[in-house]
Protein backbone atom coordinates (compact mmCIF):
# COMPACT_ATOMS: atom_id res chain seq x y z
CA UNK A 1 0.00 0.00 0.00
CA UNK A 2 1.73 3.57 -0.85
CA UNK A 3 0.16 6.88 -0.03
CA UNK A 4 0.88 10.07 -1.83
CA UNK A 5 2.40 12.89 0.50
CA UNK A 6 3.19 15.70 -1.34
CA UNK A 7 5.06 14.43 -4.75
CA UNK A 8 6.66 11.85 -3.14
CA UNK A 9 5.07 8.42 -2.73
CA UNK A 10 4.98 6.71 0.65
CA UNK A 11 4.84 3.14 1.77
CA UNK A 12 2.63 2.24 4.10
CA UNK A 13 4.58 2.29 7.25
CA UNK A 14 6.43 5.63 6.77
CA UNK A 15 3.11 7.52 6.30
CA UNK A 16 1.68 6.11 9.65
CA UNK A 17 5.21 7.03 11.09
CA UNK A 18 4.43 10.88 9.94
CA UNK A 19 1.28 11.32 10.61
CA UNK A 20 1.85 9.99 14.53
CA UNK A 21 4.58 12.93 14.24
CA UNK A 22 2.71 15.73 13.37
CA UNK A 23 1.83 17.73 16.36
CA UNK A 24 -1.94 18.50 15.30
CA UNK A 25 -2.82 14.72 15.15
CA UNK A 26 -1.27 14.26 18.38
CA UNK A 27 -3.10 16.66 20.15
CA UNK A 28 -6.63 15.65 18.86
CA UNK A 29 -5.45 12.45 19.71
CA UNK A 30 -4.96 13.89 23.19
CA UNK A 31 -8.57 15.42 23.52
CA UNK A 32 -10.22 12.49 22.75
CA UNK A 33 -8.29 10.87 25.26
CA UNK A 34 -9.50 13.99 27.86
CA UNK A 35 -13.26 13.85 26.67
CA UNK A 36 -13.35 10.35 27.66
CA UNK A 37 -11.61 10.76 30.94
CA UNK A 38 -14.48 13.47 31.58
CA UNK A 39 -16.86 11.53 31.03
CA UNK A 40 -15.38 9.02 33.12
CA UNK A 41 -15.19 11.20 35.69
CA UNK A 42 -18.47 13.15 34.90
CA UNK A 43 -20.46 9.28 35.83
CA UNK A 44 -19.68 9.25 39.78
CA UNK A 45 -16.45 7.64 39.48
CA UNK A 46 -15.13 8.80 42.44
CA UNK A 47 -15.76 11.35 44.93
CA UNK A 48 -18.02 13.83 43.29
CA UNK A 49 -16.49 17.09 44.53
CA UNK A 50 -12.60 15.46 43.56
CA UNK A 51 -14.65 14.71 40.09
CA UNK A 52 -16.18 17.61 39.54
CA UNK A 53 -12.45 19.52 39.73
CA UNK A 54 -10.91 16.76 37.54
CA UNK A 55 -13.65 17.87 34.89
CA UNK A 56 -13.07 22.05 34.99
CA UNK A 57 -9.04 20.77 34.89
CA UNK A 58 -9.45 18.70 32.12
CA UNK A 59 -11.84 20.86 30.75
CA UNK A 60 -8.92 23.63 30.37
CA UNK A 61 -6.36 21.48 29.18
CA UNK A 62 -8.65 21.32 26.37
CA UNK A 63 -9.19 24.38 26.23
CA UNK A 64 -5.45 24.78 25.80
CA UNK A 65 -4.50 22.39 23.76
CA UNK A 66 -7.20 23.54 21.12
CA UNK A 67 -5.59 27.30 21.15
CA UNK A 68 -2.17 26.08 20.97
CA UNK A 69 -2.69 23.69 18.19
CA UNK A 70 -6.24 24.43 16.30
CA UNK A 71 -5.95 28.05 16.58
CA UNK A 72 -2.50 28.93 15.87
CA UNK A 73 -0.73 29.86 18.93
CA UNK A 74 2.34 27.84 18.61
CA UNK A 75 3.48 30.07 15.47
CA UNK A 76 2.20 33.06 17.18
CA UNK A 77 5.02 35.85 19.10
CA UNK A 78 5.89 33.58 22.58
CA UNK A 79 4.24 36.74 24.41
CA UNK A 80 0.67 35.70 22.99
CA UNK A 81 1.25 32.18 23.41
CA UNK A 82 2.28 32.67 27.59
CA UNK A 83 -0.67 35.29 28.33
CA UNK A 84 -3.05 32.79 26.57
CA UNK A 85 -1.47 29.80 28.77
CA UNK A 86 -1.97 32.12 31.80
CA UNK A 87 -5.25 33.18 31.23
CA UNK A 88 -6.34 29.28 30.98
CA UNK A 89 -4.68 28.59 34.14
CA UNK A 90 -6.02 31.64 36.15
CA UNK A 91 -9.80 31.49 34.61
CA UNK A 92 -9.15 27.04 35.84
CA UNK A 93 -7.87 27.90 39.08
CA UNK A 94 -10.50 30.60 39.99
CA UNK A 95 -13.23 28.23 38.43
CA UNK A 96 -12.11 25.54 41.02
CA UNK A 97 -11.85 28.01 44.14
CA UNK A 98 -15.13 29.24 43.01
CA UNK A 99 -16.49 25.81 43.38
CA UNK A 100 -14.86 24.85 46.22
CA UNK A 101 -15.84 27.60 48.18
CA UNK A 102 -19.67 27.48 47.57
CA UNK A 103 -21.55 26.40 49.89
CA UNK A 104 -23.85 23.44 48.95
Amino acid sequence: MSTHVGSTVVKGSAARISVVRNPTVVSWLALMGATVLSWYLGEGHGAREAATVGVIVVAFFKVYLVGRYFMELREAPQILHLLFAGWAVVVCVVLVAMYLTAGD
